[in-house]
């Protein structure tokens, strides 16, 4: 299905700036009727097919440039439940990067220019997100240590303190991607997103932006959300325990309780660059603007910039010794 402006005929899109859906062609707002598609695969505007990602749910014709959503992927027993919207511009996910990488040493000279950035992407991916009631329980032995001065001698007594502690926590929406294709370890590192931001999803939401159904089970990666929420009540507990000076023996019982669970989309700007045959990845967190990835070191420019450096030294010692007398 498309977007389509009943005043001039555009794609009209989802425009992160306003938070409303706009027309590029006109400028109109809020002026879309949903098209459907005669063929899933196909584009509902130039008939053309449509190369999704896997498990693809909103891609561009690469024939006419429409931004297609992919009726069946989009539709019960895909349909999403909750989504945050993009925030961040395309333009400002270009400064991001430009502020977070742009100044380190020995880029490439072509890193970050205006025709690589053309390859920047906004992704919807998909999440799990899952809720437990939780009670943690906890052993440890805890010391306090005091110091003091008597004469000529200087005294230390350690006092150790058998702890329990039990809480109960309630955790609503603990996040985990649902993507194959996506790096588990990148996604934990784009997060935290604002979780407040949440609303039902709408698929409107998609158009202008690549997208994927959930496509792994969410019983087959609930692990990775278990060991966020226990990682998170050890934090807890830790968080009562401060008045001791260190913590030993320490026991932990978790018992998670599940109390219900919603599929979501969190939005990303994902810009690829490859320089002397590798591939090099980056993110930007399509609400926070938190970005993610490891610059590419350009040989041939730490090389000239090491020889002006050495230069530039051998020319300041040559003038230092001329004026002390030395030649």
């Amino acid at each position: 299905m498309i977007y389509r402006c009943k005043n001039c005929g555009g794609n009209v899109l989802y425009d992160p700036a306003s938070k409303q859906m706009k027309c590029p062609s006109c400028d109109s707002i809020e002026s879309q009727e949903m098209v459907p598609s005669q063929e899933p695969m196909a584009c509902p505007n130039c008939n053309s097919p449509i190369e999704y990602r896997n498990f693809g749910s909103a891609a561009r014709c690469g024939a006419c440039g429409t931004w297609v959503l992919n009726d069946v992927m989009v539709s019960p027993p895909h349909k999403i439940n909750v989504s945050i919207p993009f925030k961040i511009t395309k333009y400002q996910a270009e400064d991001k990067l430009k502020n977070e990488f742009g100044q380190k040493l020995f880029l490439p000279a072509d890193f970050l220019s205006a025709k690589t950035l053309e390859q920047l992407k906004g992704l919807y991916i998909p999440f799990w997100m899952y809720d437990y009631d939780t009670t943690v329980d906890y052993t440890g032995v805890g010391t306090r240590t005091r110091h003091w001065t008597s004469g000529d001698y200087r005294y230390t007594e350690t006092s150790f303190f058998n702890i329990r502690r039990s809480m109960d926590i309630m955790y609503r929406g603990i996040p985990a991607d649902a993507s194959i294709a996506m790096p588990d370890e990148t996604m934990d590192l784009v997060e935290p997103y604002n979780y407040n931001d949440l609303v039902e999803h709408d698929n409107k939401y998609l158009s202008g932006f690549e997208a994927e159904a959930c496509n792994m089970p969410a019983t087959e990666i609930e692990d990775r959300a278990i060991a966020k929420a226990n990682e998170d009540s050890r934090g807890w507990i830790r968080s009562d325990l401060t008045q001791y000076d260190s913590l030993t023996m320490e026991h932990y019982n978790y018992n998670n309780r599940p109390v219900g669970g919603r599929s979501a989309l969190l939005p990303i700007w994902n810009y690829e660059y490859r320089y002397n045959g590798k591939n090099y990845t980056f993110y930007v967190n399509g609400q926070t603007g938190k970005c993610v990835g490891t610059s590419p070191i350009s040989k041939k420019r730490a090389f000239a910039l090491s020889g002006i450096l050495f230069a530039a030294l051998s020319t300041a010692i040559c003038g230092i010794m001329m004026f002390l007398g030395v030649f």
